[in-house]
């Protein structure tokens, strides 16, 4: 089910048609604002990816998620909020040349955010926590947002403005019904920001084998509270959440062609070529060779439209009925 916000339409667009000149055909990145424009031209099949804690704001088109929760679909007018590294598999279901998908995404701010609730001196107690969660985009944060995206044609006003104006939207949704998770996430102690840690230093280190001990001590609790820990946070035992980080960057790594399949492996951690291969089939449901850039050239473009469906693609249900 699509959650459907009752912001007006119009205010809507208008920050629709502000992504379009900002990133008229292709995701970008606005580093002068630390956000991101996501953009889709069309449907896409499913894709792996790991979320890392952020607002994603959608205006339009539509989008689905398979994460550890379960199925969530989103819209325009929808606020997608993510408090903790989350694996999962996306899909673009609506979008056209015409009306592509449009969504922003603000990445969480550490700094940012604990200082803003210093200075809010209370703080409502957090609700029932979610890592991962669609809401209606709250009315009152579209103004700063539109105020943000101007600045990116104004790169000078953008370095003195553009902190001030975020931490203005990240106070519109910590004191409404969706900061729970942030305010959770920003108090040292809680096991949202001990999840956060951890999953934090296992993308700095891909490189690194999987101790369960070690991870654990990083935490200060014990292995067992460790797995319940990433079983509740991420859906996934803490080793196999660490393989599917380290295939991603390798997946990453691939798709660049900058090295060899042996060095990409050495680099994400795995044993030998081999076991990177064996690995990547049975995750990306095709062999690392088949996805470096000579081997998309020489390959038909309908054979990258839809890719074989991987373990993890077959695990969607099927499309609703016309989309």
């Amino acid at each position: 089910m699509i959650h459907r916000s009752s912001i007006n339409g119009v205010r809507l667009d208008d920050i629709g048609r502000r992504l379009a000149d900002i990133a008229p055909t292709a995701t970008t990145d606005v580093p002068g604002l630390g956000v991101r424009v996501h953009v889709a031209l069309h449907p896409t099949p499913p894709i792996p990816v790991i979320f890392e804690p952020m607002l994603y704001l959608v205006f339009q088109g539509t989008k689905r998620l398979l994460g550890p929760g379960g199925e969530l679909t989103y819209g325009p007018g929808d606020l997608v909020t993510t408090a903790v590294h989350t694996p999962a598999l996306t899909e673009v279901l609506v979008a056209s040349a015409d009306k592509p998908y449009r969504a922003l995404e603000i990445p969480f701010d550490p700094q940012l955010v604990t200082a803003l609730i210093a200075d809010m001196h209370t703080t409502p107690a957090p609700a029932t926590v979610e890592t991962i969660a669609v809401h209606p985009l709250p009315e009152k944060v579209l103004d700063p947002v539109h105020r943000l995206l101007r600045l990116a044609d104004e790169p000078d006003a953008a370095k003195v403005l553009a902190h001030g104006v975020k931490r203005e939207v990240w106070y519109r949704v910590l004191t409404g019904p969706d900061g729970g998770a942030f305010l959770d996430l920003s108090r040292t102690n809680s096991l949202l920001h001990r999840a956060h840690a951890v999953t934090t230093w296992m993308h700095q280190n891909l490189d690194e084998p999987f101790d369960a001990g070690r991870v654990a001590a990083l935490a200060n609790m014990s292995v067992t509270s460790l797995y319940r820990l990433f079983k509740s946070a991420t859906g996934a035992s803490p080793g196999s959440y660490h393989k599917q980080l380290r295939l991603m960057e390798g997946r990453r790594r691939v798709v660049q062609g900058a090295d060899t399949i042996q060095q990409i492996a050495a680099s994400v951690g795995f044993a030998s070529p081999s076991q990177f291969t064996r690995d990547y089939r049975r995750a990306f449901g095709t062999a690392p060779k088949a996805d470096f850039p000579a081997a998309r050239e020489r390959s038909s473009p309908s054979r990258y439209e839809h890719p074989p469906r991987s373990a993890w693609a077959r695990s969607l249900p099927p499309r609703p009925a016309g989309t």
